[in-house]
């Protein structure tokens, strides 16, 4: 093997070893972003949990405070 087709061998095993660089970096950025995506999927579901709690929350609060007037003493006097 004379040295430029040596070269090119070197050259061409440098290339293949970039391109499986590259393809385990595209790998590992396609996985965050699908935890990305995942984690923004939870987190609007938390947040539609969160608003239909403090829409509950609400609601029974009002109807504490009704029954609370319903059960109020009347003043002496």
């Amino acid at each position: 093997m004379t040295i430029l087709e040596k070269s090119v061998s070197d050259l061409a095993d440098a290339l293949e070893a970039l391109e499986s660089t590259l393809e385990g970096q595209l790998n590992d950025v396609s996985a965050k972003n699908d935890l990305i995506d995942a984690a923004r999927r939870q987190a609007r579901a938390a947040q539609g949990h969160a608003a239909s709690a403090g829409s509950d929350l609400s609601g029974a609060i009002s109807d504490l405070k009704i029954l609370l007037d319903d059960h109020k003493p009347e003043p002496k006097g």
